[in-house]
Formats: structure tokens, sequence, C-alpha cells
């Protein structure tokens, strides 16, 4: 007798477990067969933190300015900074920084903050950590349009290095992606993760050269050197060299050392989040 039932597609199990270095493989995969849905969360989650706003998403620009005319204000009419750009130094750290924590806690919260989500439907759960991520990217995007008319005013060259200041979002992004994907499962079991990055993304806008700057640093000496091992001093410090017409001021190698950070976090991130996701939606 033949079995005329139809053969199922292939689908991997639900909450199977990949717990290998190629995972960010498969997520990648995940993600490249989902994008359309992860197109539409990723707007949705934009159109949900400006809900019940009358200008919306023109806060993301608004803001920034906002923040500017702060910094003038206080860094160079009132402690007389003689050079007038330092305040959008400040802001352009500021908004680089604000994308690596808001990404970063965002990742860390977004399985234990999408429980009812997770219950209801099942997709790829990476989904949740990547929508985090491009939203905050899309946002800060945004937020550096207030850039060109400073740059504008401030007489300074619009040059190919602006490039920069792409590559300084993508990486402050990726950054907070990797790194959060890592305790995301862990969240879900124990919250006690979400105050600690709360305070640690607080604690390093003051450690990162976010308020000040490489230069900064480096006359210090060899213990100013030591802010390079930090992988964010790279996209603060290329941002701005963006946005002044530069070549990048730091050394290739530490380039190249923040690059390979923020792709082994990644790495690592994927290995833990298809190793621990499984389980740890069970405490949701």
């Amino acid at each position: 007798m033949v079995d005329d039932t139809p053969a199922l597609p292939d689908m991997r199990t639900m909450g199977s477990r990949r717990n290998s270095l190629f995972s960010i493989f498969y997520q990648i995969k995940e993600l490249s067969s989902s994008r359309d849905l992860l197109s539409q969360l990723t707007k949705r989650e934009i159109a949900a933190r400006y809900r019940q706003s009358a200008l919306g998403l023109s806060w993301s620009v608004i803001e920034p300015i906002l923040l500017a005319m702060t910094y003038y204000f206080l860094f160079v009419m009132l402690r007389g900074n003689t050079d007038k750009m330092y305040a959008v130094w400040i802001l352009l750290g500021v908004l680089i920084w604000a994308c690596f924590a808001k990404t970063l806690m965002g990742v860390v919260t977004s399985l234990s903050h999408n429980a009812s989500t997770i219950q209801a439907v099942y997709f790829a759960r990476v989904i949740h950590p990547c929508v985090k991520m491009l939203s905050n990217i899309r946002i800060t995007l945004l937020s550096c349009l207030v850039v060109i008319p400073i740059m504008i005013i401030g007489d300074l060259p619009f040059t190919i290095h602006l490039v920069w200041v792409f590559a300084a979002i993508l990486m402050s992004g990726l950054l907070g992606f990797g790194f959060g994907m890592i305790f995301a499962p862990m969240n879900c079991s124990n919250r006690d993760l979400e105050h600690l990055f709360r305070f640690v993304t607080r604690a390093g806008f003051f450690l990162s050269p976010v308020m000040w700057t490489i230069d900064m640093a480096l006359e210090r000496g060899k213990l100013g050197e030591m802010v390079l091992l930090n992988p964010m001093a790279t996209p603060l410090t290329l941002v701005r060299d963006g946005v002044s017409g530069n070549a990048p001021s730091i050394d290739l190698i530490w380039i190249a050392y923040s690059c390979g950070f923020i792709i082994l976090s990644w790495i690592v991130g994927a290995y833990f989040f298809e190793k621990n996701q499984a389980e740890a939606v069970k405490y949701l």
C-alpha cells in the first residue's frame, strides 16, 4: 500500500539547540529568510517608542539639537572653552554611546520583555534582539542629521571621511548586539542582570571618551593609552574624525582591534544565545 501523505518540509525542531561556533551563520541565515518580518517589527519598535507623541519621530532630531545648544552653553559660553566645536564633539560622543547603550540594554531584555509574543507564536527568537539593534541604529542615523547644519555653520568640509560616521554607528550597534546576546537568555531567569547592565552603561559613559576625547587621554601617558583597550573608543573617535573631515586619527591597529572585538562578541553571543535560549524561555 502506497502512503499518499505529502512529505513535510525539512524544518528545524522548535527550540532545538545549535550550540556551535557556526551559530552566527545559522542566525544570519534565519535573519535573511525573515527579513520582511524583521523590517516590520523594526518599524513597529520605532513607532512604539514615539507613541502618543505629537512630534513623533521628529524627536530623534529635535533632542540632539537641544543637547547641542545645552552643551554649547555649558562648555563654550560658561566654561569658556576655546574650541568652539567642543560641544559638537561631546554631542557626537553622546549619540554614539546612546546607540551602544540602548542596543545593549534592549538586547539583554529582548526575550524577557517579549514574553507574551514568544509564548503566543514561534519564529526565530534571534529576531527580537536584532530588532532592538536595527531600531537604535536607524534612530541614531536620524539623530546625526543634526550635524549637517552644524557643519555648514562651522564651515566644516563635506568629505569622503563622513563614511566614518556610518561606520561608527554600525560598530556601536553591533557591539551592543553581540555583547547583549550573551546575557539575553540569562536575563529570563535572573532579572538582576538587567539592573546590573543599567549600571554598566551609566558607568561606561564616564569611562569611555564620550565627554572627553582620545587626545586628552593620550596626554596622560601610558595610563591614558589603556583607554584604547575599550572597544568603544574607536567608534567614538571615528565619528568625530568623520565630521571634522579628517582621516582616522586613531592607529589602524586599534581600529582592527575594535572590529575584531565586535566580531568576536557576535560569535560568542550567537553561541551562548543558541545554547541557552530554548531553556531560558521556559522561565517567561
